[in-house]
This record gives structure tokens, C-alpha cells and sequence, in this order.
């Protein structure tokens, strides 16, 4: 028993001192921090919430350019468009929220289908999915514009509805659709395309209600890769519309021809400097002859006999039409 004794005597000797410094050093630990309740949310401020920032806004050009365009007083058939270079210049980054534009946009609107020509012009090739969901849209000229675009970014899947395209409504409200299918099958290499388009502009130029058609047929004309349309502008210089007829006195001002004379004397007397401008330009071209105002051009004509040309030309235009368009 003396030895069991003194061996837990020994023990707590050894032990006590360590097993004292444990106690010592938990009780002196500082207890653990409590929680803190929820702090409450800051009261809402107005102001700096109309002050804040989108952590990615919107480039202030993109914005003001994508107001304007559907603005229909900044952006028209008639006063023109800036915004469009905007986006163009812009380039690929503004294709997506111009699609937006379009999906969001009322049928009746007329940026509509301007959105889808921007698209096109931007020849990105990932629109190529959004451009093929186009050609079935009920607006001839959204069709026009995607068929255009395709043509731009060389999406041969197309090369087998040319054909049809546009073909099964021959009326001048489908005018377009057939003028940009003409267009990218003489861009692709087929020679009878030339011809046909230019027949297709001589049937519209007689049509009072081929507005879009020619508008865009003269666009098309006046392109690097579009077809010759010299024959046709004579005829189209007389449409009664506004629109047409300031289209294709710029057509004609780019390579004036002896043929256009009696089309730009008539355009000399618009108000519009729009149009009389490049008619008065074209003439000088052609005449060789620093004349102003519609009555000094009228003299020259009649003493030149500029009709003749013209009315040869328009007569053989049409010698060579087959009515297909209504």
C-alpha cells in the first residue's frame, strides 16, 4: 500500500503543474464575440440610385443611335437616316441590339425592316441564322434585306431557293424580294441575270404603287457588284414619286450617259436640292457647259434635241420587256 502511495503522490506532483497551466490558460482566454444582429438596410436614396451605374453600360454613341433610329422623325425616307452610319461604324457589337430592335419592334414600324438592312450591311456572319429566319417574314422588304445579307456573307445553302425565291408572287408588292435574288444570282455568276433585272426595273418603272422596288433596285444599281442599269434609269426618271426620282438622279449623276439628259432637264426644276443638285452636276458632265437653273438647261435641250436620245432609249427598254410584273 506505501508503494502505491507514493507512486500517486509522484503522479500529481509530476501532472499538477502542466494541468494548472491548461486551467490557467482557458480561463484567462477571452470569450467568444456574440453575434451581432442583422444590420438594418440602409433606407432607400433616389437619388443615388438615378445616379448609379451599370457595372456595363451601354456605349452613350450606341444608345443615342438606337433611339434615333426608331425615332421616325430623326430617322426616315425622306430626311435620311444618321444613325445608321453610327451603327454601321459601330460594326459587329451593335448587330445584337439591333436584332432586339426588330424582335420588339411593331409590325407597321418602319424601322422594322431598316433594322434587318443595317444587320445585313454589317455582314457578320453569325446573323447568318437570324437572316434565314427572315426570308419567310410577311414584309417583302425584310425578305429583301435578308436575302441581301446572306448574299453579302456568301451563305451558299441559298444558291437552291434563287430559283423560287420571290417568284411566287410576281406583283410589284414582291419587287424587291425578286430584285435581291437577280442581285446575288449575277453575283454568283449567272450572266441572264443582267438582263432580267433590268426588265424587272423597266415594268416597275411604269407602276405608280413600285415604290420600294425601285428605291431598292436603284440601291442595288448603284453598288460596285450591282447590274447595269443604265437602260432602265431614263424611264425611272419619270416616276411621279419623290422618293424614286431623287433616287435615280443619283444613279444618273454617277455616269451621266446622253441618254439621261431629257430625264435630268426635268429634274432641274425640283425644289427638292436633293434632286436638282446632281441632275444640274450630271449636265455639266454631259454638256460640257456651266449652266444654271432650269431654264438655261431646257435651252440646251431643245437646241441639242436631248430628247431624241431618251426616247430611244426608253423605247428600246421596252421593245425588249416581258410583262411579268403586275
Amino acid at each position: 500500500m506505501a508503494g502505491r502511495r507514493k507512486v500517486a503522490e509522484f503522479a500529481v506532483t509530476r501532472w499538477l503543474p502542466f494541468l494548472l497551466s491548461i486551467f490557467l490558460l482557458v480561463s484567462c482566454a477571452e470569450p467568444p464575440p456574440e453575434p451581432k444582429p442583422d444590420a438594418a438596410p440602409a433606407p432607400f436614396d433616389p437619388h443615388a440610385e438615378a445616379l448609379g451605374r451599370d457595372p456595363e453600360p451601354m456605349p452613350e454613341p450606341l444608345r443615342d443611335a438606337l433611339r434615333q433610329f426608331r425615332d421616325r422623325f430623326a430617322c426616315n425616307n425622306i430626311s435620311g437616316c444618321p444613325a445608321e452610319a453610327v451603327l454601321l461604324n459601330i460594326g459587329w457589337p451593335a448587330r445584337g441590339y439591333l436584332q432586339q430592335v426588330f424582335e420588339k419592334a411593331p409590325d407597321q414600324a418602319l424601322y422594322r425592316s431598316r433594322a434587318v438592312r443595317v444587320i445585313a450591311e454589317l455582314r457578320d456572319p453569325s446573323s447568318r441564322a437570324f437572316l434565314r429566319d427572315r426570308l419567310q417574314d410577311s414584309d417583302p422588304e425584310v425578305r429583301a434585306y435578308a436575302v441581301f445579307g446572306l448574299g453579302l456573307i456568301d451563305d451558299h445553302e441559298l444558291v437552291r431557293l434563287l430559283p423560287s425565291v420571290g417568284r411566287d408572287d410576281a406583283t410589284a408588292w414582291m419587287a424587291p424580294v425578286r430584285l435581291s435574288a437577280l442581285w446575288l444570282a449575277l453575283r454568283w455568276g449567272d450572266p441572264s441575270a443582267q438582263q432580267a433585272f433590268v426588265q424587272q426595273l423597266a415594268l416597275l418603272a411604269n407602276q405608280q404603287m413600285a415604290v420600294q422596288g425601285l428605291v431598292w433596285g436603284l440601291t442595288l444599281c448603284m453598288r460596285d457588284d450591282g447590274p447595269n442599269c443604265q437602260a432602265a434609269l431614263p424611264a425611272i426618271a419619270r416616276h411621279p414619286n419623290f422618293v424614286v426620282r431623287r433616287q435615280v438622279a443619283k444613279a444618273m449623276a454617277m455616269a451621266p450617259q446622253p441618254s439621261y439628259a431629257q430625264g435630268l432637264v426635268a429634274l432641274t426644276t425640283e425644289s427638292a436640292r436633293s434632286i436638282s443638285e446632281p441632275a444640274e452636276q450630271a449636265l455639266r458632265v454631259l454638256s460640257g457647259q456651266n449652266l444654271h437653273g432650269s431654264d438655261e438647261w431646257r435651252r440646251w435641250c431643245e437646241t441639242t434635241q436631248c430628247a431624241r436620245a431618251a426616247e430611244q432609249a426608253i423605247a428600246a427598254l421596252h421593245a425588249g420587256v416581258t410583262p411579268t410584273a403586275q
